[in-house]
């Protein structure tokens, strides 16, 4: 006696191209996005989209975050331009 077995068709699978493409675009869109953080900072855009888009978007944020600021208000008691916070060493 012979057992007659049963074959699955094969399925298709729509996931993963799918996935892919979500992920280059969710790449694409935080590299834009630290880019646009990165425009008051000396770099500016284009250098912080880049990073992001090279490293990846979360690096690219915290070395955006962590570079100079394009215009620092500068020490408001003794005038020096150069200080990004509120008392500088001078003081």
């Amino acid at each position: 006696m012979q057992l007659m077995s049963r074959t699955v068709p094969a399925q298709r699978t729509f996931g993963a191209p799918y996935k892919r493409l979500f992920m280059i675009i969710a790449w694409i869109t935080g590299a834009i996005l630290v880019g646009l953080a990165g425009m008051n900072k000396k770099g500016g855009f284009l250098k912080a989209f880049v990073i992001s888009l090279l490293l990846s978007p979360v690096v690219g944020l915290f070395l955006t975050l962590g570079g100079a600021q394009k215009n620092p208000k500068g020490c408001m008691h003794c005038g020096n331009k150069d200080n990004e916070a509120e008392y500088c060493g001078i003081c």
